[in-house]
């Protein structure tokens, strides 16, 4: 961290230490200095899209699902792997209960071909929730039973629970 900080204090607009001091800041749980760096960062690159991505991942850890939502919508245009984007882009909605907007996120990711397993998994999973909240109790689980057979113990977890006997 030191090192950035040193490495940005002799040249301000030196991308890759803030990008890599907000990655640090982001593991040492310094959520808001990681978005400040992000936010840095974007101003000297805009269209690094791998860091709004990283910057909406600081948010929805501050519970902001409306700037991590904007900021994953920012990722999309420009990310080549969106699976992630959109799963994450989808539980922001879900926790801000727009669960139309969030089931479209872990639809898209569920039909795309080049989604992987451990991705579509957790589309399953999440789309799987949204259906039980929503009272439709056996299309949920039929979504929990995809999740859990790609391998997801929390799916397989709830299943075994109250929520699909």
């Amino acid at each position: 961290l030191i090192d950035f900080t040193e490495a940005i204090r002799r040249d301000t607009a030196f991308l890759q230490a803030y990008e890599n001091r907000g990655v640090t800041r982001f593991y040492l749980h310094d959520y808001k200095g990681a978005i400040e760096d992000y936010s840095k960062a974007l101003e000297i690159n805009p269209d690094d899209y791998n860091t709004y991505g990283r910057r909406g991942w600081a948010k929805l850890y501050l519970n902001d699902c409306r700037g991590a939502i904007y900021d994953f919508t920012k990722a999309l245009e420009g990310v080549e792997d969106e699976s992630q984007y959109y799963n994450i882009r989808g539980q922001a909605k879900y926790y801000l209960k727009d669960y139309k907007g969030a089931m479209e996120d872990f639809t898209t990711v569920i039909r795309t071909v080049g989604a992987g397993r451990y991705h579509k998994s957790i589309a399953y999973y999440w789309r799987g929730l949204i259906k039980i909240d929503l009272g439709q109790k056996e299309s949920g689980c039929a979504d929990l039973a995809k999740s859990a057979k790609r391998k997801n113990g929390l799916a397989a977890e709830l299943m075994d629970m109250t929520f699909c006997k």
